[in-house]
This record gives structure tokens, C-alpha cells and sequence, in this order.
């Protein structure tokens, strides 16, 4: 589901796999290259994919640091969250009844079920030094964060960019794909 924290030890079936390999190797770009060297020649053809690749790899670093500041944001989270618990745990029932009747609405006889942290808490150490802070150690789903960062005018937007990024990457697998299955099977047709 959207917006949630995947699973570390979750894999992927071979399913799975086999579309992501496709994706990667067979993209477009794999499908088009020979002809655009043919094209535009060897030099200028190189120069051309540096270039993008570095255009590429700028973006990669930025999500990069994007992931270890969700990473840090969600640590902070799950760390206040255990404070709160482990201070609600050391109050009294009344002053807990109290300060609820004061802030919810719907406040009454709530079970300690229901005050148990929903995100499970490691038992290791909270201390931190500032160089592990952004350390990326759990897998956060981009729609998770966008919600962390972005307002929810802001995640509505990003999905919509999600949408038609890949709405026209489909658009061009589409086109792209069946004409270079129908050039392979013409060619097999007359030389076989």
C-alpha cells in the first residue's frame, strides 16, 4: 500500500524480478541507442551519454539524501513516541484520565492496549552520533516520503506527477516495444 514502510527482510518474487529486469535493460533507450549512434556518430554520441548519465546521477544523490532525512525523521518519530509511552506508563491512571478528558473528546475507559506504541521500538541504543544520523536503515516508500515532507496539497501533486511520468513511460513502451518485436519476427521470417 502507499505511503507505508516496507518490510527490510520482504523480497520480491521472481515475477516481480523478471518486470524490473525488463524495465531496466529492455527500456527504451536500450531499444533505440544502435540507431541514434548510427545516427549521430561515435563521438558525439558518447559525449551525449555522459552527459545524460551525469544528469542522471545528480538526481540519484539527491534522493539519496532525501531517503536519509526520512530515515532520521522517522527514527526522531518512533524515539518521541517511545518517550511519550514510557511517560505515560510512570503517570497515574487518574492523571492520565485527566489530561485525556482535557485533549480528546472521546475520551473514557481506555484498555493499555490501546496505549501500546503501534510501531514497534528497538531496544538498541538511542545515542547517536551526527554522522549516522541520516543513516538509511529502513526502506521508505517515496509516497511515505512525500507525506513526511509535503503538505497534503503537496502529495496530491506528487502523486499526479508519479501518474503521468509513468502513464507516458507506458506510452512510450507501447509504441517502442511492438515495433522492434515486429522488426525481429520480420527479419527471422525472411531469413529463416
Amino acid at each position: 500500500m502507499a505511503g507505508e514502510i516496507i518490510d527490510d527482510r520482504a523480497g520480491f518474487s521472481s515475477w516481480i524480478g523478471l518486470v524490473y529486469a525488463f524495465n531496466l535493460i529492455v527500456g527504451t533507450g536500450a531499444l533505440t541507442m544502435p540507431k541514434a549512434f548510427e545516427q549521430a556518430g561515435w563521438l558525439m554520441s558518447l559525449v551525449v551519454v555522459i552527459v545524460l548519465a551525469f544528469m542522471s546521477f545528480v538526481p540519484v544523490t539527491f534522493m539519496i539524501e532525501v531517503m536519509g532525512s526520512a530515515n532520521a525523521m522517522v527514527r526522531r518519530n518512533k524515539k518521541k513516541h517511545e518517550e511519550y509511552v514510557q511517560e505515560e506508563q510512570h503517570m497515574t491512571y487518574p492523571t492520565v484520565q485527566k489530561e485525556m478528558s482535557q485533549e480528546c473528546p472521546y475520551h473514557g475507559d481506555h484498555s493499555a492496549e490501546e496505549r501500546k506504541p503501534l510501531l514497534p521500538v528497538s531496544n538498541g541504543s538511542s545515542e547517536q552520533t551526527e554522522s549516522d544520523c541520516t543513516e538509511i536503515t529502513e526502506k521508505i516508500e517515496m509516497g511515505k516520503m512525500a507525506s513526511l515532507f509535503f503538505p497534503p496539497v503537496g502529495v496530491t501533486l506528487f502523486y499526479i506527477c508519479i501518474i503521468v511520468y509513468l502513464y507516458g513511460d507506458l506510452a512510450i513502451y507501447a509504441a517502442a516495444v511492438p515495433k522492434s518485436l515486429r522488426d525481429v519476427a520480420w527479419l527471422c521470417l525472411l531469413w529463416g
